[in-house]
């Protein structure tokens, strides 16, 4: 079986499971499989990256768990954010007193900022799908990064000439980013306009910042595994690589548009 066709079947699945899970849920199933998800990808970023100890640094995220599972509506959230944080750094300095370097003190600052951004998504997700229509605005959004994501891949693969960030990520080119933006954006301002009733400037806006973070979040997780030196976050997804890989994108971008679209009603 070649890696297309691996890859078209596994996103065929993660379609169907991504429905289920976004559309028939109640919100405290929708809840603990969201923050499932999230640690499995820290247990991924953890092994990806090799630092000493991982599973202590693995432990505190029991508490913005418990937390968010008990009332993410309620609970500040700094507070859940805040604290693994700060008990990171402790653990980082009690274990490596004797025998820190740049390397893995880099090392933590990569887990930390993959780490912050994971639970920001999460914590997004969770509150969003509680809103009255927040279903449908999560759906648009993930479904324009996705088709914005196949559509760069397959415009790049076809028309691609021009590198886009060659020193990060060598086979993606700008000429995919444009189809790439075009698609995404078409689709998740057309979903938002139909389905919720979007004022069409409003949606193509949103959809336009959409994108363009989607794909700054696909760099910056492109420009970490090379600064770990591995190609893929994991093997779990045939053909895609790891969770990280796939959600790559959605952990700056489903949080600052879901932030935008309550700022502009």
């Amino acid at each position: 079986m070649s890696e297309l066709q691996k890859r078209v079947i596994t996103a065929v699945v993660l379609a169907v499971g991504a429905v289920y899970w976004m559309f028939y849920t109640d919100d405290a199933l929708f809840n603990m499989v969201t923050l499932i998800v999230g640690v499995l990808a820290v247990v991924e970023l953890f092994a990806m990256i090799k630092l000493p100890s991982s599973l202590l640094y693995i432990v505190t995220l029991a508490i913005p768990c418990l937390f968010w599972l008990w009332s993410p509506e309620t609970i500040p959230v700094l507070f859940p954010l805040l604290v693994p944080m700060v008990f990171w750094l402790v653990i980082y300095v009690v274990l490596m007193r004797d025998h820190s370097t740049a390397e893995t003190f880099s090392r933590l600052m990569y887990a930390q900022w993959m780490t912050l951004l994971l639970m920001l998504f999460c914590y997004t997700l969770m509150t969003t799908h509680a809103l009255a229509h927040g279903t449908r605005f999560l759906s648009g959004a993930i479904l324009g990064v996705w088709v914005a994501d196949i559509g760069a891949f397959f415009v790049g693969k076809r028309w691609g000439k021009t590198k886009l960030c060659p020193s990060i990520s060598p086979n993606k080119s700008v000429e995919g980013l444009m189809g790439g933006l075009f698609l995404g954006t078409l689709v998740a301002a057309g979903f938002w306009v139909q389905m919720l009733g979007m004022n069409t400037g409003k949606a193509f806006a949103l959809a336009i910042i959409l994108v363009m973070v989607s794909v700054a979040g696909d760099l910056g997780e492109s420009a970490l595994k090379r600064a770990v030196g591995v190609k893929d976050s994991g093997s779990t997804l045939p053909g895609h690589g790891g969770i990280l890989d796939r959600i790559d994108a959605l952990l700056p971008s489903i949080p600052l548009v879901a932030m935008l679209w309550l700022i502009v009603g």
